[in-house]
């Protein structure tokens, strides 16, 4: 991401959650602030707005769908 694209949020964490921080960073080679951005889009991706699908998948009736119907006709 380009710098000018990024808006800085300051954060203050307990001593052993900035421990933690600096150890998951450094275990995956990313810098601590990449950390963080990548664990919160994660964690944030609930939120997104997604489209919703045109078509949720809606089957005709057993009877309209042909050969089948007569597999599941005794069930």
């Amino acid at each position: 991401m380009a710098l000018a694209r990024k808006k800085a949020t300051t954060i203050a964490l307990p001593p052993e959650l900035d421990e933690l921080l600096t150890r998951a960073a450094e275990a995956r080679g990313i810098s601590r602030s990449e950390f963080v951005r990548r664990q919160l889009d994660l964690v944030l991706e609930q939120y997104r707005k997604h489209p919703k699908p045109k078509s949720a998948g809606v089957l005709r009736k057993l009877q309209e769908r042909g050969d089948e119907a007569e597999l599941f006709r005794d069930l």
